[in-house]
């Protein structure tokens, strides 16, 4: 049975292929990435207002961890024992600006790499969702994905793009046989986050019944994290530091919103966040368990190991936005539109939110 799944899904695959406008059309695929992109930059760059950090372009750029991925990369991780320590983030991102800086600006290197690296997600949404429900389930999930409120991140200093390009492409390259670029590919999520090996966990899923798949899929994102661990233990004397290091952050958990430790910067993350786990269970019995399982190892723990973010979270995790589009497309177009419109909107203000008052997203 899940052979013979695969074997459609691998007929699917070639015909999507046929024509590069199959694989970025542009009502489905450009359309929203560049609305998107538009109104997130535009916002951004509108709501930032200190000009003695520099050019609007510099704020939005050096925004929250963006200075931090920007330091690393100049600079190196630097000590443990300081209030703020860089080691819990992980090296792919500081790796690739350091590198863009011997060819541009890294600011804007990265931040045009990040857009391509969006477009190029969004494209892999729409091939898998188009399997789960048709050119308009595949439109509809780009589009939701693509204004969801936390969207904007997309454009900043910030691993997002690579995190969802990995996640969504790992995954299509696995239900097309390509098990061993599938696993290579899951490495770029393994190294932009220390939860990034639930990408490979999800995979292993997805092929349990073969353990050489399993291998291929999941083997190269476990022998780069061991290397980084390996680095961490030869650079600190702590292979977990940056998981050790991540307690001096004052991290909102969940335990310790009943502990008297709320913030109402929490909120807009939780509601997304929420919002994408009751799609996924919603959806549950139309989803791949796999999907199921990478879209909760994604988002539930990261509610108890660090509430702000989780709505940046949501985003990155392309399953709730398949399933958004199946739910989408089982109603009118009216209502259609004013999903879409209702979550422009809220676009519109988180980024401004966040950009003006320096929420962190």
């Amino acid at each position: 049975m899940a052979a013979r799944a695969y074997g459609v899904a691998v007929a699917v695959a070639e015909r999507d292929v046929a024509s590069p406008r199959r694989v970025l059309p542009w009502t489905g695929v450009v359309a929203p990435w560049l609305l998107s992109r538009v109104v997130s930059v535009v916002v951004l760059l509108a709501a930032v207002n200190d000009p003695a950090r520099g050019s609007r372009f510099e704020q939005v750029a050096t925004r929250w961890d963006g200075a931090f991925y920007l330091d690393i990369a100049r600079n190196g991780y630097g000590p443990v024992d300081i209030p703020f320590p860089k080691w819990p983030f992980f090296p792919l991102l500081p790796g690739l600006i350091r590198f863009l800086s011997e060819l541009a600006d890294d600011k804007a290197a990265i931040f045009v790499l990040n857009q391509l690296l969006f477009l190029l997600a969004l494209a892999g949404v729409s091939r898998l969702a188009s399997r789960r429900g048709g050119p308009r389930v595949a439109a509809l999930s780009v589009w939701s994905l693509a204004l969801f409120p936390a969207s904007f991140v997309f454009s900043m200093t910030y691993p997002s793009a690579i995190f969802l390009a990995a996640s969504v492409w790992a995954f299509v390259l696995v239900e097309e046989h390509h098990d061993l670029a599938a696993g290579l590919v899951a490495v770029g999520a393994a190294l932009v986050r220390p939860n990034g090996l639930v990408l490979a966990v999800a995979l292993v899923v997805a092929v349990w019944w073969s353990w050489r798949r399993a291998v291929l899929v999941a083997g190269p994102s476990v022998v780069a994290v061991v290397a980084w661990c390996v680095y961490c233990a030869d650079r600190t004397g702590d292979p977990l530091v940056f998981l050790t290091t991540k307690a001096r952050w004052q991290e909102i958990t969940f335990v310790g919103l009943f502990e008297g430790h709320v913030k109402w910067s929490v909120l807009p993350h939780v509601v997304l966040a929420l919002a994408a786990l009751v799609v996924l269970v919603v959806q549950r019995r139309r989803l791949p368990v796999a999907w199921l399982v990478f879209g909760v190892l994604y988002l539930v723990p990261s509610l108890q190991l660090g509430m702000v973010g989780v709505g940046r979270y949501a985003n990155e995790c392309f399953p709730p936005f398949v399933g958004a589009g199946q739910i989408l497309e089982r109603w009118p177009r009216r209502a259609q539109c004013a999903a879409l419109a209702a979550s422009t909107i809220g676009l519109i203000l988180f980024a401004f939110v966040a950009a003006r008052y320096e929420l962190v997203p």
